[in-house]
Parts: C-alpha cells; structure tokens; sequence
C-alpha cells in the first residue's frame, strides 16, 4: 500500500473557519466551529478553546480530517503552546485533498 492511499483514506482536507461560538454544553472551554470544506459543503465540530481568540480563528484556514459527514481538526497538542491548529503554509482553495 502506498502512503497517498494511505493519506486518501485518512480523508484529509483543507477547510476554512467561517464562524466561531462558544460551545455551551461542553465539559470543557471549548468553540464550535463553522467549516466550510468548497464542494464538501459547511461542517460543525468542537475544538478546546486553548489559547485561541474567535477573532483570530475565523477565516483561517485548517486541515480537518473526515469520515463520513464527522469532520476533526487536525491539532497538536505542544507542552509549550498547548493546542497548535495545523494549517497550510499558504491559502489553498477551501475542499482541496491533502495528497
């Protein structure tokens, strides 16, 4: 098997943050995020609040992972920064595949 398929399966793309809410019934500090993924459609998922800002999220640009209609953010969790979104290093069409 190869690791593009391996990466295909993993259903990676690029989405961007439209909106940005407090996530009310959560157990911890967290935002519900409006992604839009381009032809995939808008997707909501929760995100801890970490160090982040609504302000500072919303038009940015994330890797999210899907299965089904379950979209993730891809995120690091850094001793130093806590949890680190990861992001293109330059703005790609929203729905573009991680290949």
């Amino acid at each position: 098997m190869e690791l593009g398929e391996d990466l295909q399966r993993l259903g990676l793309t690029v989405g961007r943050i439209v909106a940005v809410a407090e996530h009310a019934g959560a157990r911890a500090p967290s935002y519900l995020l409006t992604l839009d993924l381009g032809v995939q459609g808008r997707h909501e998922c929760s995100v801890p609040r970490g160090e982040h800002e609504p302000d500072e999220l919303e038009g940015t640009q994330v890797l999210c992972a899907r299965q089904g209609e379950e979209v993730s953010v891809v995120a690091v969790h850094s001793h130093a920064h806590g949890l680190v979104l990861l992001r293109p290093d330059r703005d790609v069409e929203d729905g573009s595949t991680v290949a």
